[in-house]
């Protein structure tokens, strides 16, 4: 069965991205009514992958805010992390400090993107936690 939350190396550590209900409806609210899909469509249109390196191919048409604010809002409602190996929980202060230290500007833009389109591919699609070998599957490039 699908898993709406994905975890990813981002930052200092790896953390856990969860879209919950009420946070998908922030996201909208944030990025001026626009869908969470119109988004999700946006952010895979101008992205791609050259191995593990996520690249922009010049055709999508994502916003700034919506890359942000969707890190920020899945850091909140994932709520975890792993820092040098020690659990830690990541609160809405938590969550703001690290897209602002970590995402554009202090980052580039691709990289912002490619957290952002893995936390709604999560939340729409769904991420296949286990393989019949048991490791975890990495969602597929957009």
């Amino acid at each position: 069965m699908p898993d709406t939350r994905v975890e990813l190396d981002f930052a200092d550590g790896r953390y856990s991205f969860w879209l919950a209900l009420p946070h998908v409806i922030e996201l909208e609210r944030k990025c001026g009514g626009k869908s969470v899909f119109a988004m999700y469509d946006a952010m895979g249109a101008g992205l791609g992958t050259a191995g593990d390196d996520p690249v922009y191919l010049g055709v999508g048409t994502a916003m700034v805010t919506e890359i942000r604010e969707t890190i920020r809002l899945g850091l909140i409602g994932g709520n975890s992390g792993f820092i040098d190996g020690a659990e830690i929980e990541i609160g809405p202060n938590g969550a703001r400090n690290l897209v602002d230290a970590y995402t554009f500007p202090a980052r580039p833009l691709i990289e912002g993107l490619h957290i952002a389109w893995t936390i709604l591919h999560a939340a729409i699609v769904g991420i296949d936690l286990k393989k019949a070998d048991g490791a975890g599957e990495k969602p597929p490039a957009p």
